[in-house]
């Protein structure tokens, strides 16, 4: 069911942590929550799977135009990232998700590209798709997955590092970076996020993905 370039994966330098990031706790700290106990994340990291080259998997959905044009330069662009997590809903029932997302090329001004699968159907729950401009749009694909999902209905953040926006259109305007977050782990791609149907589901696998980008 999963690619064949699964089965050897180069590890990650960093190994998973229970803690929270440090870029999730500003995150609500910027929002007056202080208190690490009210700093509610139903996001569970649960396996850091490995990374490959880009060329190792060149079926991956929504990899940028182009990219094929050329693939005696796979080796050097970007980097496939492999991560399970999972998203708990209000009633304690687990979304189990597989996600690859491929870093692109900074030269290029890509944003993240790939797709996130139920682990236990491979049914393709989120597409995460480079527009371009270092930009990168998440959207939840799979209608059934939105209507199981039942919500908090409660804040959660959603801007770290430089400034992420949300868009409900397919126009995607790039926001100036705050001088505020130039320190705040900048370095974390996706470096402007937009979700595409403004669902809670949405914004929590907006932050495990960037907290998986944390890892690589």
């Amino acid at each position: 069911m999963w690619p064949k370039c699964m089965e050897n994966l180069m590890p990650f330098r960093r190994t998973l942590s229970e803690e929270l990031p440090a870029f999730i706790r500003e995150g609500f700290e910027r929002n007056g929550i202080t208190d690490p106990q009210e700093m509610f994340v139903p996001v569970r990291i649960v396996a850091a799977l490995g990374r490959c080259t880009t060329d190792k998997y060149i079926d991956c959905p929504n990899m940028p135009e182009g990219y094929l044009d050329d693939p005696e330069y796979l080796p050097d662009m970007g980097m496939y990232h492999w991560f399970d997590f999972d998203i708990l809903d209000r009633d304690r029932k687990t979304l189990p998700l597989r996600a690859v997302f491929n870093i692109g090329n900074v030269d290029a001004g890509d944003g993240i590209w790939g797709v996130a699968w139920d682990r236990n159907t491979g049914t393709e729950v989120v597409h995460f798709r480079s527009p371009g401009d270092y930009t990168t749009r998440l959207e939840v694909v799979s209608q059934q997955h939105i209507d199981s999902y039942q919500p908090h209905n409660i804040w959660f953040p959603d801007q770290f590092g430089p400034s992420i926006g949300r868009s409900k259109t397919k126009k995607f305007q790039i926001k100036e970076w705050d001088e505020e977050y130039l320190d705040i782990e900048c370095s974390l791609p996706p470096y402007w996020l937009y979700f595409s149907r403004d669902l809670e589901l949405e914004t929590l696998i907006g932050m495990a993905l960037r907290w998986c980008g944390h890892y690589g």
